[in-house]
């Protein structure tokens, strides 16, 4: 097990730390992609029609993710979450922003020593009204300080 936390203040600094705004387009490589990921049918993919909301958790600008110091060797997906206040519209264009919305950390366990970050994505029309958000979970891991399962 660790003997330290990996949380500094340089670390801890970062929660709260938001992107500009980017904008994401509710595209078909988008949507098969989401699909792929969670499953069932490919919409009828006609420009203007409705597409499931959770294509939005796949819908952030490459490289707008606030990025922590790689502190331990391995990572997993642990949550993924989304909510959306109206229907997403093939071909639509988005506003994106995210941020860093909690870190923490778990000494010892089944995985070892963790960093648990969450961020969440903010996703608003052109017009500025909210469409959607998401929210994720990465945990980093170090798997050399894990305990024996029996």
């Amino acid at each position: 097990m660790a003997d330290q936390s990996l949380l500094t203040d340089e670390i801890r600094a970062l929660v709260g730390q938001a992107t500009e705004s980017r904008e994401a387009i509710v595209s078909e490589e988008a949507v098969r992609r989401a699909v792929g990921v969670y499953g069932g049918e490919v919409p009828s993919l006609e420009e203007g029609g409705i597409v499931p909301g959770f294509v939005l958790t796949g819908l952030m600008p490459e490289g707008d993710n606030i990025r922590i110091p790689n502190l331990l060797p391995k990572s997993v997906l642990v949550s993924n979450e989304f909510a959306i206040e109206r229907p997403l519209v093939l071909g639509e264009r988005l506003m994106a922003r995210s941020r860093i919305a909690d870190i923490s950390e778990r000494l010892g366990g089944q995985f070892g020593h963790g960093l648990y970050v969450r961020s969440e994505q903010e996703f608003r029309g052109l017009n500025g009204e909210i469409v959607g958000r998401t929210a994720s979970t990465l945990m980093h891991y170090d798997p050399a300080g894990a305990e024996e399962r029996r």
